[in-house]
């Protein structure tokens, strides 16, 4: 019993002595910075890293507590195959690391991450080839590494005195050389880091400033360590021709970047920002951006509080996941205005003049740009004060609300509602990019939307000005109805009335010209309390009788009856199935179709006058020609007809020859927009 207690008793002191004596050693060892341990570290560095690590000059070694390493002067080599002298060459490193994180690259094959680097002079050269291969690929995995899978080595922080980087990217077309200067000075204004960074970037020249406070946040990730915190961060420059300026804190501007702050942007086009972020962004004209941006591996987040694009004054929240395949864009849009004109080819339409319409054109030929619909997903909400459509006939529609909903290439404007002119537009549009062509639907209703306050077009030229394009609902209501009580009142408008209108439409193709050269459905349009001025009636009906009356006491606007549009569209051809506008004074009939295919319009107005007239053709009116070149004429026939039998009896008996001129005027026989339009309205038969 005695001997094994005294057995065991011995055990323990052995123990305890090795535990001793190790600890002693240990410590003797942290206190001299193992220089015994260079070679073996060198060569097990070498070995992890599958390329020449060297450690030369002074060396310092700390294994406990914080790990890392002091060198005089570091080298590490390039992966085999890439031209370059090196990978890293450093003088005055420390080198921090945790040893969690080299287990993760040396058994999960990780990212090798490092806790922090600083050094007294830095030379790197960063170089991809196109097949993949790059000066970066560390550890035994990278020979075996499909192209594109290396990734560059995490760093906590860093710390650079004076340093060069160069980097040399053919995957990403990135040529770009990076100078780094700072210090730790004791006074506040010897402290901080600046870089400058000049190149190609994306394939766009860059020139870039940044100035930091404290460190250099260049290769910073986040994973590497809680101390791995942002930093203050400044920077100034351009890419392309699109110029930034940045305010704020940053956690990494290399590898998975890390920004919060002050963002502003000028440039061409929204789209040549999207090309160097990776983002995809429209066409549009020059731009300029002020807001708040944060990013954080692959979340982008935007607050514009003022984003003035070509005419259109906008704002609004936004967020871009790049994580997510395909990337996703969610956000609110708002704003004073936007103009269609300003989204480019999203929309079909073009910010040059040199890619418009040729000049016998009118529908926007530009093609869509149907490959960044396919390139990400949206959902985004829009509350915009004014939609301008860029056009001299049309008045802007005013509180825009709508729901823009792009998946899997089909982009949609749901629940989609303007006001217009004291009246309300709504409906829904589907633009279906994933098929080939793409199909456009459309649902579009039109309720009580004043004609005259809506349509400037059916304005005399001098009353075509802002103050009446900006009349309120309730203005244009009491110009209406004193009109439509008659009297010596001017002609404000050609036409006017509240417009209740219905489009069910559907075409196809890769731009607006070809979606309308194969729409087919229908549309109905309902005109009602409305005028139609009375010269334009009489001129419609070649009464010269009548227009010289009218013209000489001056024009007054006539309460229209009724006035409707019935419209069938096939393969892109328009075409009459009811016509009519009815007033006190005549009816007017229009047949006729227009072609928007090939951009023709032919067309037949006949006018049935009500009243007694002692000089009127009384011959139909025919449009033809394009929609460019539009050409209106007498249809021959009837009007000579009329004139010869004038001639003839003003030959026989002088006064006589009034007597074809005269029109006793038409019976009404009911309710003229409840009929079809007759046969005899037949369109004529045009060419272009």
């Amino acid at each position: 019993m005695n001997l094994s207690r005294l057995s065991r008793s011995r055990v323990l002191r052995g123990t305890a002595a090795t535990l001793l004596l190790l600890i002693v050693l240990v410590a003797i060892g942290e206190a001299m910075g193992w220089p015994m341990l260079r070679t073996p570290l060198q060569r097990m560095a070498t070995r992890a890293a599958a390329v020449p690590v060297a450690l030369e000059g002074d060396f310092r070694l700390h294994l406990i507590f914080r790990p890392r390493v002091e060198i005089e002067h570091l080298r590490v080599g390039a992966a085999a195959g890439v031209p370059v002298p090196h990978l890293l060459e450093a003088r005055g490193v420390t080198l921090a690391w945790r040893w969690s994180d080299l287990w993760r690259w040396q058994r999960r094959g990780e990212a090798l991450r490092l806790h922090a680097l600083s050094a007294r002079s830095l030379d790197a050269r960063l170089l991809r080839l196109a097949d993949g291969r790059a000066s970066w690929q560390l550890g035994p995995l990278s020979s075996t590494s499909a192209p594109g899978d290396p990734v560059l080595p995490r760093v906590g922080s860093l710390r650079v005195a004076d340093g060069r980087i160069a980097v040399d990217d053919k995957l990403l077309d990135t040529a770009l050389q990076v100078t780094l200067r700072g210090g730790e000075g004791e006074q506040p204004a010897q402290r901080g880091y600046r870089a400058e960074a000049q190149g190609r970037y994306r394939g766009a020249p860059l020139l870039l400033t940044a100035s930091a406070g404290a460190v250099l946040p260049l290769l910073q990730d986040e994973a590497a360590g809680a101390q791995a915190q942002p930093v203050p961060l400044r920077l100034e420059g351009r890419i392309g021709e699109t110029r930034l300026y940045f305010n704020g804190s940053a956690g990494a501007l290399l590898g998975p970047m890390s920004l919060r702050g002050a963002l502003q942007l000028t440039g061409p086009s929204l789209a040549a920002v999207g090309d160097v972020l990776g983002v995809t962004l429209p066409r549009t004209p020059p731009f300029q951006l002020g807001g708040q941006i944060t990013h954080q591996a692959g979340d982008w987040q935007l607050r514009a509080d003022r984003a003035v694009i070509g005419r259109s004054r906008l704002a609004g929240e936004f967020r871009y996941d790049g994580r997510t395949r395909p990337a996703r864009l969610t956000g609110r849009l708002t704003g004073q205005r936007l103009a269609l004109r300003d989204l480019g080819a999203a929309v079909g339409a073009d910010v040059s003049s040199g890619h418009g319409p040729a000049p016998d054109d009118v529908l926007p030929q530009r093609p869509f740009d149907l490959a960044s619909l396919r390139a990400m997903d949206a959902d985004v909400q829009v509350a915009v004060d004014e939609l301008d459509f860029n056009s001299t006939g049309l008045v802007p529609l005013q509180a825009l609300r709508t729901r823009v909903v792009l998946e899997r290439g089909v982009l949609q404007l749901q629940a989609l509602h303007a006001e217009a002119a004291g009246g309300e537009v709504s409906g829904a549009t589907r633009l279906d990019a994933s098929r080939e062509p793409a199909r456009w639907f459309a649902d579009v209703q039109f309720a009580h939307v004043d004609a005259a306050g809506w349509i400037r077009a059916l304005q005399p030229p001098r009353e075509r000005t802002a103050a009446t394009a900006a009349k309120g609902a309730s203005a244009l209501k009491r110009e209406r109805q004193r009109a439509r009580q008659g009297g010596d009142q001017p002609v404000r408008s050609y036409l006017t009335g509240l417009i209740d209108a219905a489009f069910k439409v559907e075409g196809a193709g890769a731009s607006t010209a070809d979606i309308l050269g194969t729409l087919g459905g229908q549309a109905q349009i309902r005109l009602r309390d409305g005028t139609l001025s009375h010269l334009a009636t009489e001129l419609m009906g070649i009464d010269l009788g009548q227009a010289i009356g009218v013209a000489l006491r001056g024009d007054r606007p006539l309460p229209l009856r009724c006035a409707v549009f019935d419209l069938a569209i096939d393969q892109g051809v328009a075409t009459t199935r009811r016509a009519v506008v009815d007033n006190a004074d005549s009816t007017v009939r229009i047949a006729g179709r227009v072609n928007l295919r090939d951009e023709t319009i032919a067309a037949r107005l006949r006018v049935e006058p009500k009243d007694f007239s002692p000089l009127s053709l009384r011959a139909p009116i025919v449009i033809s020609g394009s929609l460019a070149k539009p050409v209106v004429g007498i249809e021959g026939s009837e009007a000579l007809g009329r004139l010869l039998a004038a001639a003839a009896l003003g030959a026989l008996a002088g006064p006589a020859a009034l007597l074809p001129l005269i029109d006793p005027g038409s019976e009404e026989t009911g309710d003229p927009c409840a009929q079809p339009t007759p046969a005899s309205a037949k369109p004529v038969q045009q060419q272009r």
